[in-house]
C-alpha cells in the first residue's frame, strides 16, 4: 500500500474512531436526558396527585395508595420518610414516583401514594436520533476518505517529484528545477527545495571535476607526447626501455583520461554501420593479440552469425579494454563467447570482487588486491562506451569459476542473417 492509501486509511480510521466515540456520547447524553425527563414527568404527577389527595382523599391522575407492585427500593426510601424516583426494567418497564401520606401511628402506619408512567426501550425519539447518528458518521467516514485521499494524492505526487528528482541525480541527469522549487512552506516543499539544492550543488562540482579531470589531461598531453618522442631517440639499454615503457604507460593514461572526461560531456555519439559481429569480434582479438600482447583467447560462435548495425571502433574499444583486464588480473584462458548480439568474456582467475559487480566499475579504483594493480580506468571507459552504443555490460562470475563480462548489444537495432550479398569483413 502506497503512502497515499494509508494516509486516507489512517485519516478515515481516526474520524471512524472519532464518529462511534461522539456517537455513544450523544447516545448516552440523550438518554440520561430522556431518564431525566420521565422522572420529572412522574414526579410532576405525583405532586399533583399528592395536592388533590390532601383535599379530597381520593387518588387521582393514576395514583395509587399501597400499590403492591411498587419496585423495594422505592419502598424502602418511602418507609424511611424519603420521596422519590426509581426506574424499572423488565418486560414493562416503567418511572416511579412515590411518597409517603398520612400520620404514622401504632394502629395507623404512614401509607404510600405512587405513580408510574411506561417508559418503553425503543423510545421513537432516540430510535430517530441514532439512526441519524448512524447516517451522518457513515457520510462523515465517507467523505472524510475522499478528501484524504484528495490530500494524499497532492502530498504523494510532490514526494513522487522529489523521488524521481533523486533517481535523476543518481544517474547523472539534471533534475527538473520547476518542479522542485515548491513555494510552500510545509515539510514537502523544504524536502523539494533541498533536494534541488543538492541537485544544484552535486551538478556544479561533477562539472567542476569534469572540466578539471579535462584540462588537467590536456596540459599533461602535450609534454608526455614530448617525452615519448625523445624517449624514442634514445639508445637501446634496459633503462632507456623503462624510460620507453614509463612514457608510453604515462601516455596511454593520458589518453585514458581524455577520454573519459569525453564520456563524462557526455558528447560522444556513435557512429552505427552494418557489420558482421563474429568477425568483427575475431579482428579486434587478433589485433589485441598484437597491439596489447593479449595471447590464449579463444573465439566461440553459438548459433548463426549475424549482421547487426553498431560502431565498429566503440565495440572494439570495449572488447579491446575487457580482454586487457582479463589477461591483466585473471588468468588464461580467456574465452569470447558470441552468440547473436550478444559478447561474452571470461577469464579463469579470482573473479570481479563483489562491489564492482554490484555498482559497476569506478575510476582509480582497481577492485580487489589479489587481481592486480593499475588505476581503474579501463572498464570505467569500457562501461562508458557501452553506454554510448546503447548497449548494456554486465560484470559477475562464470559459472566454472573466474571472471565474465557480458555485453549485450541492443536488440531494438536490424539484425538478419549474412547473405552472399550482405556480408561485411569484420576486419
Amino acid at each position: 500500500m502506497g503512502i497515499r492509501g494509508r494516509i486516507a486509511l489512517a485519516i478515515s480510521g481516526m474520524t471512524a474512531l472519532a464518529v462511534v466515540v461522539l456517537g455513544f456520547a450523544v447516545h448516552h447524553i440523550a438518554g440520561a436526558e430522556r431518564e431525566r425527563a420521565a422522572r420529572a414527568y412522574a414526579d410532576d404527577r405525583l405532586s399533583a396527585a399528592l395536592q388533590i389527595y390532601e383535599r379530597v382523599g381520593t387518588p387521582v391522575l393514576g395514583a395509587q395508595l399501597d400499590d403492591t407492585t411498587l419496585p423495594l427500593p422505592l419502598r424502602e426510601a418511602v418507609f424511611k420518610g424519603r420521596s422519590g424516583t426509581y426506574v424499572s426494567g423488565g418486560e414493562d418497564p416503567r418511572v416511579w414516583a412515590a411518597t409517603g401520606v398520612g400520620d404514622r401511628g401504632e394502629s395507623a402506619p404512614e401509607r404510600t401514594l405512587s405513580v408510574s408512567v411506561a417508559y418503553p426501550d425503543d423510545d421513537p425519539t432516540q430510535v430517530a436520533l441514532d439512526r441519524a447518528l448512524v447516517i451522518a458518521g457513515v457520510g462523515t467516514v465517507a467523505l472524510m476518505a475522499v478528501v484524504s485521499w484528495f490530500v494524499a494524492q497532492r502530498l504523494s505526487r510532490r514526494l513522487r517529484l522529489s523521488a524521481a528528482a533523486a533517481r535523476r541525480i543518481a544517474a547523472g541527469e539534471a533534475p527538473d528545477a520547476e518542479a522542485l522549487a515548491s513555494k510552500g512552506r510545509d515539510e514537502v516543499a523544504e524536502l523539494g527545495r533541498s533536494v534541488h539544492h543538492m541537485a544544484t550543488s552535486l551538478a556544479a562540482r561533477v562539472e567542476a571535476e569534469r572540466e578539471f579531470t579535462a584540462d588537467v589531461a590536456h596540459e599533461l598531453r602535450t609534454p608526455v607526447a614530448g617525452l615519448v618522442t625523445a624517449a624514442e631517440l634514445l639508445p637501446e639499454p634496459r633503462a632507456v626501455e623503462m624510460v620507453r615503457d614509463r612514457a608510453q604507460a604515462m601516455r596511454r593514461l593520458v589518453e585514458d583520461l581524455l577520454e573519459v572526461s569525453r564520456l563524462d560531456a557526455g558528447v560522444e555519439r556513435a557512429d552505427l554501420d552494418a557489420c558482421e559481429l563474429p568477425s568483427l569480434v575475431r579482428g579486434i582479438v587478433q589485433r589485441a593479440a598484437r597491439q596489447r600482447g593479449v595471447d590464449e583467447v579463444s573465439v566461440t560462435v553459438e548459433g548463426e552469425p549475424r549482421i547487426v548495425e553498431t560502431d565498429r571502433r566503440r565495440v572494439e574499444r570495449v572488447l579491446v579494454n575487457l580482454l586487457a583486464n582479463a589477461a591483466k588480473h585473471g588468468k588464461p584462458p580467456i574465452e569470447v563467447v558470441v552468440s547473436g548480439s550478444r559478447i561474452v568474456v571470461r577469464d579463469h582467475g579470482p573473479g570481479y570482487p563483489a562491489e564492482l559487480c554490484a555498482e559497476g566499475p569506478r575510476r582509480f579504483r582497481t577492485a580487489a588486491p589479489e587481481r592486480g594493480t593499475g588505476h581503474g580506468l579501463g572498464l570505467t571507459i569500457a562501461a562508458g562506451q557501452a553506454e554510448v552504443l546503447g548497449a548494456r555490460l554486465d560484470f559477475g562470475a562464470a559459472a566454472e569459476g573466474g571472471a565474465e563480462a557480458v555485453l549485450e548489444l541492443p536488440s531494438d537495432l536490424a539484425e538478419r542473417e549474412p547473405g552472399p550479398e550482405a556480408a561485411v569483413p569484420g576486419t
